[in-house]
């Protein structure tokens, strides 16, 4: 990161932190928002976030912003600290409502909480089909590609797709009209389940409907060249990926794990939810978008729509610097962000 900020050329000072109770990194911290005059401190991690208020504890009087980008449950102590801690800061963004209802629950006070939901960049996004995908896989023009991309990792809920992989075979071998179609499953990333997880798809029997494509750097290319976008998290808190898909036009097939169900939904008509677990649920949510035709080019349509009307990259960024300026604004009266 420090790399690329420089390449855009952006002023970056590397800051070495070796845990949330760095003290010396919270002195350092404070020095360099003394000489450089800095007025706003935007943390996105909890050791990063400790280390700004212990800071602020040292004599600084930069504003505190977080980010929490986490649905994960914290232990007793966590909470207990996070619910002392981030008094201090002057103001916490959640990136749903999901994340928000999570972080009241443990304790944070909901005055301190602002919603600002993550967006990309709809002119990033904007593509066509190349084939160049299709073609390095040997799948043709004619075939139904569904996608997902997300990392190898127990919350991802991959197994759960397997198992609604080989429930969608069932289905389909049980249409007799019209044809059956050539369906093909793309799973894009890597992590520690990744191996597991192939092994799994060969015990299902599905190890020729799934393609497991590891690490990609061309997931636009990819996305692209699919038809359909599954997410099959056991929990997410928004899910850039689902963001991204949509913004290809994609429609998307996603759990009811949070934060998707802030973005799929009756309002975007961009795709269906399917509670986790549901594995048939699921499957029958994927057989729709190949036999209905009608409701597949609606959501396709709404897909892009969703992105520039709710989570778009300048939106975001917008409501992040007017949250910046609130904070200013007030430490400048001396009143409570809060």
């Amino acid at each position: 990161m420090l790399e690329q900020a420089r390449k855009l050329g952006i002023k970056a000072i590397n800051i070495p932190m070796r845990s949330p109770y760095d003290f010396k990194a919270a002195a350092k911290v404070k020095e360099v928002c003394e000489k450089f005059s800095i007025d706003v401190i935007h943390t996105h991690f909890l050791r990063e976030n400790y280390v700004s208020i212990f800071s602020r504890l040292a004599g600084n009087r930069t504003a505190l912003v977080n980010t929490h980008h986490m649905l994960a449950e914290k232990n007793m102590l966590l909470r207990l600290s996070n619910r002392l801690l981030t008094r201090l800061d002057d103001k916490i963004t959640a990136v749903s409502d999901a994340v928000r209802e999570r972080m009241i629950r443990e304790g944070i006070s909901p005055s301190k909480i602002e919603v600002i939901y993550n967006g990309v960049d709809p002119d990033y996004w904007k593509g066509r089909r190349s084939m160049k995908v299709r073609k390095e896989l040997g799948i043709s023009e004619s075939d139904f590609v569904i996608a997902s991309v997300a990392r190898f990792s127990e919350e991802k809920g991959h197994a759960f797709l397997l198992e609604s992989v080989k429930q969608f075979k069932k289905l389909m071998a049980s249409k007799t009209s019209p044809k059956a179609e050539k369906v093909k499953f793309l799973l894009v990333g890597d992590g520690e389940l990744f191996s597991e997880c192939r092994k799994f798809a060969e015990l299902l029997g599905v190890s020729d409907d799934v393609i497991f494509m590891g690490y990609r750097s061309d997931i636009k290319t990819i996305l692209y060249d699919s038809d359909l976008y599954v997410s099959h998290s056991k929990s997410e808190a928004l899910g850039i990926s689902i963001l991204e898909a949509l913004a290809c036009g994609l429609p998307v097939v996603a759990t009811s794990a949070g934060g998707p169900s802030e973005i799929v939904n009756e309002d975007s008509k961009c795709g269906v939810l399917v509670d986790y677990g549901d594995a048939e649920g699921f499957a029958a949510a994927l057989l729709k978008f190949i036999t209905d035709r009608e409701f597949y080019v609606a959501c396709k349509e709404n897909a892009p729509a969703t992105v520039r009307k709710k989570f778009n990259l300048d939106e975001t960024a917008q409501q992040t610097y007017n949250l910046y300026n609130r904070c200013l604004e007030l430490r400048r009266k001396g009143g409570d962000t809060a």
